[in-house]
């Protein structure tokens, strides 16, 4: 027997080391025949499993700064517990999408269930944060937070889900895929954690980037003069200048409180008074960037720079078609952790170039006399007037 497999494995002399090397890979092969898909299923098992704890630990986390924030503004009665409970329970909270069987008219039905959502986050607000005063500042941020928060939250009871369901159904290729992904799925629940974080201090994120540049422009143009800022969309003012022979009309959402406002809205208002006299629109955003680009680099083009769900867009795109009037747009590139982080300093020394980008824009790109509109999109978070 010894000798068969000998010459089996191509072995001429007595080699104890070599039959025993050769034995237990001929043992390995078989092993992996018949049990390599559960030793993968295993292996992702456990890298899941490593992954949702940190999942978890960023989830409570988040929990903790959750509570903190809204104690604060809390009935003095409610105990921890009690208030705990109440937002873990809004967690959860759904907007679920309209259908969309039938495109036509499925933009104001998006709006209506867009403006239910916010209002309902405002009275949840008033009634888990009592003595905050409604529509303030404080009171937006806290909208934020818990926004961030249910995100963190998503993602972990997501992840949680599959693992279940991977063990149950014993899935080693959905474990499998989970496990692979699982490096992006934790670097997107990082930055939403980080998110609750930048929200809880009140600064100001990457993505509130054209609130800033707008302001910086009005300033710039004004010379730190007062110029009147109007309400003219929810959450969402206009400001008006002069520069060189035109009126730029400055619409951004109003700030300093958390809040994108209701920019498209605004700008379909604005082309719907002024019409024809409106030349270009110039439009300001935070965009995502490729890995190997750089942090705060600007980039140039066309189309309506804002994100969402779509809404204020096609109302921005609707208007402007019907009136011929050009969008130019100007994205500071950054990423999913950068736009909805304490804002680096890369991306606020972008803002003089861009300002002097929209400068040039409108000398080289309208005539005098004419109206240009410049909306800087973006959360207004510690950004006022």
């Amino acid at each position: 027997m010894i000798n068969q497999l000998m010459q089996l494995f191509g072995q001429t002399q007595t080699d104890p080391l070599g039959l025993i090397l050769n034995l237990l890979w001929f043992v390995l092969i078989f092993i992996s025949m018949f049990y390599g898909t559960k030793l993968q299923a295993y292996r992702s098992q456990k890298e899941i499993e490593s992954g949702l704890e940190k999942l978890k630990k960023w989830n409570d986390e988040s929990k903790q700064i959750l509570l903190k924030k809204f104690k604060k503004y809390a009935d003095k009665k409610e105990t921890e517990k009690d208030l705990m409970l109440k937002l873990e329970d809004f967690l959860s909270f759904i907007a679920i999408a309209p259908v969309d069987l039938d495109p036509y008219g499925i933009v104001p039905k998006f709006d209506h269930i867009i403006d239910v959502r916010d209002n309902r986050f405002k009275h949840e607000v008033s009634q888990l944060a009592p003595n905050i005063i409604k529509d303030s500042p404080e009171a937006q941020n806290l909208e934020n937070i818990l926004e961030a928060a249910m995100a963190v939250d998503y993602i972990y009871r997501l992840v949680k889900h599959y693992l279940i369901l991977g063990k149950k159904s014993k899935s080693y290729i959905l474990l499998m895929q989970i496990s692979m992904q699982m490096s992006l799925i934790l670097a997107q629940a990082k930055s939403y954690f980080r998110a609750t974080k930048a929200f809880a201090e009140g600064s100001p994120i990457g993505d509130a980037l054209g609130p800033m540049v707008a302001g910086n422009f009005v300033r710039n143009i004004s010379q730190n003069g007062e110029v009147e800022a109007i309400e003219v969309a929810k959450d969402t003012i206009l400001q008006e200048v002069i520069f060189e022979d035109r009126t730029i009309l400055i619409v951004r959402a109003k700030g300093p409180g958390g809040t994108v406002g209701k920019p498209g809205t605004a700008i379909k208002q604005l082309v719907e008074k002024h019409g024809d006299s409106i030349s270009r629109i110039f439009m300001i955003d935070a965009g995502l960037k490729f890995s190997g680009d750089k942090v705060g680099s600007i980039a140039e083009g066309v189309g309506a720079a804002i994100g969402g769900i779509g809404v204020e867009k096609f109302y921005i795109e609707d208007s402007t078609t019907k009136k011929a009037i050009p969008i130019d747009a100007i994205i500071c590139r950054q990423s999913l952790e950068d736009a909805i982080t304490t804002m680096k300093r890369p991306i606020t020394k972008s803002v003089p170039d861009i300002v002097e980008r929209i400068k040039m824009g409108i000398r080289k790109r309208t005539e005098k006399g004419t109206k240009v509109i410049v909306a800087g999109i973006g959360n207004t978070i510690g950004i006022g007037v």
